[in-house]
This record gives C-alpha cells, structure tokens and sequence, in this order.
C-alpha cells in the first residue's frame, strides 16, 4: 500500500463529515499524488488510488468522474497553492529584489514540501487531454508571466542589467526550482531552509550580477 506524502498540501486530516458521510476527497488526492509519483500515471489504477486509503474502487467514482479528472484536480489544487504564494509574496511591501528573493525562497520550500505533487506536475501534464491541457499550459503561461514582471521591477529599480533578457531568465529561474523534483530527498543531510536559502541567494545573485562573456 502507498503511503500518500504529508505535504504542505496534504489534506487527509481535514477530512470532515458532511450530510453524514465522511468527506474523503482531501485523503484521495494524497493517495493520487502518492501512487502516480510511485507508479506514473499511465501504470496507476484507480483500484491502486482505492487501496491507498482503504476503499472500494467504487467509493472513489462518488468524488471523481475518472483517473484523468483526479488528476486535473491535482493540478488545480496545486496551481492554487503556487498562485496563492506568489499573492502572499506581492502584498509584501518589500524592494524589488528582496520580494524576488522572498518569492524563490518560498516557492523553493513549498516545492520541497510537496515534492512528490511537483514531480507529478512537471512530469505527467501531457496525459492532460483537450481543455484541461490547454488550462494548465495557459496557467504555466501566466505564471511564467508573473515571474518575468518581477525581474522586470528588478531592472526597474537598477538591480539588475538593462540589456538583461526577462525571458530567459525567467526561464532560468523555473529551471532551478523544478530541477529539485531530480535530486531532492526529504531523508537528505541538508535543511531545506538551508537549501531554499541558497537557491534564492543564487537566484537573485545571477540576475543582478555582473555580466561576463563576449560582449559584456
């Protein structure tokens, strides 16, 4: 049986009774993430989802219409937290460098405490099919946006390089913090505070550094 991760979004101890019936919805999700980290979506069954927390296959069918709808639902609640973060982090009267660094810090520990839901995100998107995939790469687009602006305010306030691509660098900095899904381990000899500290540091240190190479 797979054990569903215990996250910043796990929800199994949320789960309340409503009309009678115990609302297990929060549990599914977890015993989701848990099963398509371990098994890949294509190889999961709803039956292994089921046994993770000790239902019949049926039971499952009352909160979801199918495996693909349990995984969009996955990536909604997932693209809830990552926007609600980045919400936290612009209401913050801080410079523009320093809410940079608050903000890769944060999303750098969120997706260390939820690991297992980020590999599922990064890696099983494309069994999204129609206008659920087009929803998530639409949602990627607009957070790749929203990152791009604060490196924008950066150049703004003289930080960073005038000639500096935003683009790239906020391809730069997506490719850091979704690298950890590779090498990441909860057991590993590193905090992730100390981790989340040097990724940010590193972060914001490679866009306001000073330029080398040809030409610079």
């Amino acid at each position: 049986m797979v054990t569903p991760p215990q996250g910043k979004g796990g929800g199994a101890a949320t789960s309340v009774r409503r009309g009678g019936r115990r609302n297990r919805r929060p549990e599914l999700i977890d015993a989701a993430i848990a099963v398509f980290y371990e098994k890949g979506y294509a190889s999961a069954s709803i039956e292994d989802i089921a046994g993770a927390i000790g239902v019949r296959k049926g039971s499952v069918y009352h909160y979801i219409d199918s495996k693909e709808d349990l995984l969009a639902r996955i990536f909604e609640q997932s693209d809830e937290q990552s926007f609600g973060l980045m919400q936290e982090i612009g209401a913050l009267d801080l410079p523009a460098t320093e809410q940079l660094y608050a903000f890769a810090r944060t999303w750098t520990l969120w997706y260390m405490a939820n690991i297992e839901r980020a590999a599922v995100y990064l890696r099983d998107w494309k069994h999204l099919t129609g206008p659920r995939r087009d929803k998530v790469r639409a949602v990627r687009r607009e957070y790749l946006d929203r990152v791009e602006a604060m490196v924008e305010d950066v150049k703004r306030e003289g930080k960073a390089d005038p000639a500096l691509d935003t683009k790239f660098a906020g391809f730069f900095l997506f490719s850091v913090i979704n690298g950890l899904v590779s090498w990441y381990r909860r057991d590993g000899p590193d905090s992730s505070v100390a981790i989340a500290e040097a990724y940010a540091e590193m972060i914001v240190g490679t866009i306001v550094g000073t330029r080398v190479g040809p030409g610079a």
